[in-house]
């Protein structure tokens, strides 16, 4: 039989112990410190998990009932920022019982580490997701941060232009021109193109299970491909011994960190601006598609959006903002040539 949820003294060791969970729990050392040892003991209760749906479920007991669900259900890339965030928030206000949380301990959390506004807006936003969750589960009456405001999203106010991809590929090795030329051919997202593997390349297409908006959609994303993306299929799967598509000079996938770390330094060799980032290269594709003619719907469908809100709010914007438009006013302004009326009199050749 299993020893009773109180703190007991062991000889041999000499530390005052107890038993939660299964587990036999250090307290405190020497036979006088039991004081000490209940006192921590109080303090282990208070911070043992309890069931989410419980009365007096805490903070951390919802965020972590929320990213058990979340790693079933949701995508590694969404889960990445569900994880970081709702672990932090739960080390800052986790002990707070469900009843007492409201949104200026958000606040206070996003404060006291003086995040710039998209930061800021992924934090309120993983952690209001977990409390919505938990309502919508019935685990919780009312999420407590209802009503909460969080910063507006600032999208990426322009599309990598020509002149600067072709900097990027004139100055890069040959393992990232190729990921570069991917990006720019398909228009694909930067982790679809670092991820790919080769059971997800057909001849004319790339078909991925796992994606973004996999959960939403309810069927794969595929990246269909050019002519010139064909060949460097062809090309890249005869020499490739890896189950990867994309690799670095040293054989092994293009990580997030790489990435940015391969164009920061580029950004220090030439004179691109400091705003170039790999998923400019996404926007041009959009953009030009645009520019090109193509229909919104279409591009949507190219891009792997869900809706045509993303394609009128951010590239049918960005084609706005294009050259075309300037060099469209100067013709504009251009002087007409007068009309002249009918002459009086004899015609030429009458």
């Amino acid at each position: 039989m299993g020893r009773p949820n109180k703190i007991w003294f062991r000889k041999d060791t000499g530390w005052w112990m107890v038993t939660l969970g299964g587990v036999k729990t250090r307290l405190a050392e020497g036979k006088g410190n039991k004081k000490l040892a209940e006192d921590k003991f109080h303090e282990l209760c208070l911070q043992r998990s309890r069931v989410p749906e419980s009365s007096s479920a805490r903070v951390a007991d919802v965020i972590e009932a929320f990213l058990a669900w979340s790693k079933v259900h949701r995508s590694d890339e969404t889960n990445r920022n569900y994880f970081w965030y709702g672990e932090k928030f739960a080390e800052a206000a986790g002990y707070l019982s469900v009843a007492e949380l409201k949104p200026i301990h958000v606040t206070r959390f996003v404060d006291k580490h003086g995040w710039k506004e998209t930061t800021e807006r992924n934090a309120r936003r993983s952690v209001y997701r977990a409390f919505s969750w938990a309502k919508e589960e019935g685990i919780i009456p009312e999420n407590p941060l209802r009503g909460m405001k969080c910063p507006r999203a600032r999208t990426r106010e322009r599309a990598l232009t020509n002149e600067e991809y072709v900097i990027l590929m004139k100055k890069s090795r040959r393992d990232f021109k190729r990921l570069l030329f991917a990006l720019r051919q398909t228009g694909c997202r930067p982790k679809e193109a670092r991820t790919l593997t080769w059971d997800q390349v057909r001849e004319d297409r790339w078909v991925l299970p796992k994606h973004k908006t996999a959960y939403k959609v309810g069927k794969p994303r595929v990246v269909f491909l050019s002519k010139p993306m064909q060949r460097l299929m062809k090309t890249l799967k005869s020499r490739s011994a890896s189950d990867y598509v994309f690799l670095n000079a040293r054989g092994v996938p293009w990580t997030v960190n790489a990435i940015r770390c391969r164009i920061n330094r580029l950004k220090e060799k030439t004179d691109l601006p400091k705003d170039v980032c790999s998923y400019l290269l996404r926007h041009a594709f959009g953009t030009n598609a645009i520019l090109n003619g193509v229909d919104v719907i279409t591009v949507a469908e190219l891009m792997g959006h869900e809706s045509l809100d993303m394609i009128k709010k951010v590239y049918a914007h960005l084609a706005d903002k294009h050259q075309h438009l300037q060099d469209a006013l100067e013709q504009a302004r251009r002087r007409p040539v007068p009309a002249r009326p009918p002459q009086d009199g004899k015609r030429r050749g009458a």
